[in-house]
């Protein structure tokens, strides 16, 4: 079969799956089908990540020859070169891999420049191969199409007349009965193409149009004000893709930004390479997609090392805010000043070269509780490069469905204790140098927290107190057992609000002023103050408060 023949045959199986290519560009194609292997499908009974290419299939891609490789035998010479090929991938043959469901793949005018890798490789007793798309140095891109052509499906090759440049399509089994022909053979007609040693493509990531939406905004206030319900409806769109995590005191630069890890290879060797985080892959995902808005958020971001986790992406947190400034042709809210990282640069751009900004549709959102104590400082050159935003404690926005459900049986709502309580933190009576951090915010508990189990009953009858000495007796009959595990059952859901909010009144609020709430005569422990709240029944379970304390909930409730 001629090369006219043979492109002839692409171009119309590619038409037939909605892919138009015109048969005069190529002076060179291959098609390959595809056994497990050759795939990234799970399930797949092989370590192989690559695509082996033999016989002269071989010869539509340059390969760098190391003659200490193939005829010494140093198997430190197997991958010491490995080419890296310019590849475009196109919007129609994505669209017609997925089957219309979305892409990560971005398309400029239908069109995606990527890259794959290619290194030759000689087999014992077996002639050479070239192992195309080694999987950490292609475009995220190419590997992403990889992952959409399955085993029995075609992979077409076209090699742009003489350009190194390369155009790769798939062809679902299916549909490629006609390819069948050119399996496994390379097709070409004489032409001349110069191959530049050099970067293998050049992304468009800093050229393409792409949205403003990015920021850095710290959202703080005391816990429970509602600064994760304010992310979600203030600043979270239905379209926008968002990652989440929390900092804490282990948490470290490298799991947020990435780290060197061992891997084991396809010959079980074991090799070093780096691993991205979260911050690494929501930058990568940002870049390639510049029409959508990305959220990194960041809860409790003073409980860990802030400034140690972030590293030198600090610097990044500098946006451009402006287009006054001709000098810096990037859009307004990408970072100002790019830095150095080969490990992310790698990853992002793929080249290690590349400085590494924050793009433009790519904010990070944070949370802070300014009660925290025993957590990590933020200091005054970290906090300028967000913009601060104090979440008010207010229940002029909760539900009040919420805000007017009675605390368990006391006829008492969570709004008014809560606002009662709070008058009374904020007071001279807290002895505290932030006493208004310790507020109880309206979003510190949950509706669950406040609803009312009956079939506990009333604890004072001593029917719970005869039944456990029962148990333990073990004279307790069958009935007896159920009606203790309804009563148990019963105490764990009435257990949620003083156990939350008593204890916390207790322990933190009014840990060095427990007489400006409490009854301190009558209770003199956490333990007293809790078993009295289950004991009593409905507003008696205020008991556990001063006299000043129930006045000011009972004037109100009146």
């Amino acid at each position: 079969m001629t090369f006219q023949e043979a492109i002839s045959t692409v171009a119309s199986v590619l038409r037939s799956t909605g892919t138009n290519i015109s048969v005069g560009n190529y002076d060179g194609l291959i098609v390959k089908k595809l056994e497990s292997s050759n795939t990234l499908d799970e399930g797949r009974s092989t370590h192989q990540t690559h695509i082996a290419i033999t016989g002269d299939q071989m010869d539509i891609f340059p390969y760098i020859r190391s003659d200490g490789y193939f005829v010494s035998d140093d198997p430190e010479l197997k991958k010491y070169f490995i080419a890296q090929i310019p590849v475009k991938l196109y919007q129609t043959n994505i669209n017609y891999l997925l089957g219309g469901q979305p892409s990560s793949i971005y398309f400029q005018n239908g069109v995606r420049e990527t890259a794959t890798s290619v290194v030759r490789s000689k087999r014992a007793a077996q002639a050479d191969q070239i192992q195309v798309s080694i999987l950490n140095l292609d475009g995220p891109d190419f590997v992403a199409f990889r992952k959409a052509v399955h085993t029995g499906s075609f992979l077409i090759i076209l090699k742009i007349k003489s350009v190194f440049q390369y155009d790769a399509f798939g062809v679902k089994a299916s549909d490629g009965g006609s390819l069948i022909a050119l399996n496994n053979s390379f097709y070409k007609i004489a032409t001349n193409t110069a191959v530049r040693v050099g970067a293998a493509y050049i992304p468009f990531f800093d050229t393409v149009d792409r949205i403003s939406t990015g920021k850095n905004v710290l959202l703080y206030g005391v816990p429970g004000s509602g600064k994760s319900w304010t992310i979600e409806h203030e600043y979270v769109k239905p379209t926008s893709r968002v990652e989440r995590l929390v900092f804490h005191p282990d948490y470290t630069y490298s799991d947020f930004v990435g780290q060197i890890l061992p891997c084991v290879a396809e010959d079980r060797q074991v090799t070093y390479e780096f691993t991205p985080g979260p911050f690494t892959n929501i930058l990568r995902d940002a870049y390639q997609n510049p029409k959508e808005e990305f959220i990194l958020v960041i809860e409790e971001i003073n409980r860990g090392n802030a400034p140690a986790i972030f590293g030198e992406i600090f610097q990044l947190l500098d946006r451009k805010v402006d287009d006054d400034d001709s000098s810096n042709s990037y859009p307004v809210g990408t970072s100002e000043y790019g830095i150095t990282n080969a490990n992310i640069a790698k990853i992002v751009y793929g080249d290690p070269t590349h400085k590494v900004r924050i793009p433009s549709n790519l904010s990070i959102i944070a949370t802070m509780n300014t009660s925290d104590q025993n957590v990590f400082t933020l200091d005054t050159a970290f906090q300028r490069r967000w913009q601060m935003r104090l979440i008010e404690n207010s229940f002029e926005n909760v539900d009040p469905s919420f805000a007017n459900m009675p605390i368990l049986d006391t006829t008492v709502t969570w709004e008014t204790f809560c606002t009662e309580i709070n008058k009374i933190i904020i007071g001279n009576g807290v002895r505290t140098t932030s006493s208004e951090d310790k507020r109880l915010g309206a979003y510190f508990i949950h509706k669950r927290d406040l609803t009312f189990d009956s079939s506990m009953g009333d604890l004072k009858d001593g029917m719970y107190d005869g039944l456990r000495k029962k148990e333990s007796a073990q004279t307790i009959t069958e009935e007896e057992k159920a009606q203790l595990a309804t009563i148990r059952s019963a105490m764990m859901q009435n257990r949620r609000f003083p156990e939350k909010v008593i204890k916390y009144l207790w322990d933190d609020a009014f840990k060095f002023n427990r007489e400006a709430i409490f009854d301190v005569g009558a209770y003199q422990s956490l333990e007293d103050v809790i078993r009295a709240f289950l004991y009593s029944l409905g507003r008696d379970r205020m008991n556990i408060f001063s006299e000043s304390v129930r006045g000011a909930i009972f004037n109100t409730e009146a």
